[in-house]
């Protein structure tokens, strides 16, 4: 398959470029938008944070995780239980969350060590069924069917913009600092490391990589980036239930990491851009078939670009030249392994 992706030597400065017109693009959108807008665009930034994690995960390290969902909801339940249980300052719980989330990632990833490809595919995607019948479980902490409402936190006195404007901000913040985070870690020898345990662990190991260590800590960093998508997910929505975390949620994490480009980091916010935008155009178009138009969008969407919407931006500036590198400067460069993980992937869905 052919590689498609900007070279190593040249990304500083499209990387740069591209984080500028990121950063500028989100600081306008507030005054362009109305509000229902705006909660939309909030959404779509915690799905782009769970996706990042699963990315991290699947792209980067080669591990087909499909529990994604259940690791958002343990941080949305955990931001939703301190807030509504115990009084706490929603955004105190978010750190909580994404702990919480994370040792749950680690728990996980311990039986899971032993295991590869579809068979640990499987595994998690048991976990992700499992987790709304714990959730019913536990009722005496999730108010069972009925869930719970969360009191959104009011903006600083200094702050001068609407309740839903600084929601936005929080998500906006939560979203570049697992940003920043994915790019310390695919990025310099950490990078080097997941991508040989990705390709060959034994040449790994053999080299000195502590594959046990390196994959549970994987695993805690993707799950903790989910447990903070769910908190503010949680905090956005002022409401959650068991019936936001059946298992299609991991399932449309999935897609969103396909769709916008398995191991890009700015097709993470495109794929959760599709997930959030496309099911909600595609109900206006006629409610009765909105399930069969998204459908046939996911399927032009595989047959059109394959390597994910990511993917189509770098084959566009491979065609038109640099002046679309910003839009692809976090498509890392593709190797065949990952395009057979990203084969796997499609397997899956």
């Amino acid at each position: 398959m052919n590689t498609i992706a900007i070279q190593p030597g040249a990304p500083r400065l499209a990387l740069s470029l591209g984080l500028i017109m990121a950063l500028a693009g989100l600081a306008v959108l507030p005054a362009l938008l109305p509000s229902f807008m705006l909660l939309q665009l909030s959404l779509t930034l915690t799905y782009a944070m769970a996706i990042l994690g699963l990315n991290l995960l699947l792209g980067y390290s080669g591990q087909v995780c499909l529990a994604q969902g259940a690791f958002f909801a343990c941080g949305a339940y955990t931001t939703g239980i301190l807030a509504a249980k115990y009084g706490w300052d929603p955004l105190l719980t978010l750190p909580v969350a994404a702990l919480a989330a994370a040792a749950v990632g680690v728990l996980i990833g311990l039986p899971a060590l032993r295991l590869g490809g579809l068979q640990l595919a499987i595994m998690t995607f048991g976990i992700a069924m499992v987790a709304p019948q714990l959730i019913l479980k536990l009722e005496r902490y999730t108010n069972g069917v009925t869930g719970l409402g969360i009191d959104q936190p009011a903006p600083p006195a200094w702050f001068p913009a609407s309740a839903e404007v600084w929601l936005y901000c929080l998500c906006v913040a939560g979203a570049a600092l697992c940003v920043l985070l994915m790019l310390r870690l695919v990025r310099g020898d950490t990078g080097r490391t997941l991508r040989a345990l990705r390709d060959n662990p034994k040449i790994a190991e053999a080299l000195g990589v502590n594959l046990t260590r390196t994959r549970l800590a994987v695993f805690a960093v993707s799950s903790g980036f989910a447990g903070l998508a769910g908190g503010l997910y949680a905090i956005v929505n002022a409401y959650i239930s068991p019936q936001s975390f059946l298992a299609a949620k991991s399932i449309e994490i999935l897609i969103g990491a396909i769709v916008g480009g398995i191991a890009s980091i700015g097709g993470a916010f495109l794929g959760a851009a599709f997930v959030v935008f496309v099911p909600e155009w595609s109900a206006e178009i006629d409610p009765a078939i909105g399930g069969l138009v998204y459908g046939c969008c996911l399927i032009a969407m595989m047959l059109l670009a394959r390597q994910g919407l990511a993917g189509l931006a770098a084959q566009l500036r491979r065609r038109f030249g640099a002046r679309l590198a910003p839009f692809t400067a976090f498509q890392r460069p593709r190797t065949p392994a990952a395009s057979n993980n990203q084969e796997i992937a499609h397997g899956n869905t």
